[in-house]
């Protein structure tokens, strides 16, 4: 094989790689997760929720506070754990939700200011 063959084929394989890296990136991942927090969290946490006796927590900045509005820490850990099963009117997202989309919510999360 030629040089300019094997040029163009690790080009070809960067450029394939450099796409699959793109895809999951951060920015992609809390583009998704943004999705999801529209679809299942947006209707209780981005304002009042008149039929609830609790309101539940804004989310911005939830990374930035050592603790979590629940008093636990603020952690990827215990905000999964939160979101999969629950606490006091939050519904439980065990079933809703894959590892993956888990992932792209908490990501998501980390970008709200």
């Amino acid at each position: 094989m030629n040089r300019i063959a094997q040029c163009a084929i690790f080009l070809a394989s960067l450029s394939a790689f450099a796409s699959l890296n793109t895809a999951s990136s951060p920015s992609a991942s809390a583009e998704r997760g943004q999705e999801l927090f529209d679809l299942h969290c947006a209707l209780c946490h981005e304002g009042p929720t008149p039929e609830l006796k609790k309101q539940p927590p804004r989310l911005e900045n939830l990374f930035v506070a050592k603790q979590l509005p629940s008093g636990a820490p603020a952690t990827d850990a215990q905000v999964r754990k939160t979101i999969v099963e629950g606490l006091g009117t939050m519904p439980a997202f065990d079933k809703r939700l894959n590892e993956q989309e888990l992932d792209d919510l908490v990501a998501y999360l980390h970008t709200l200011k």
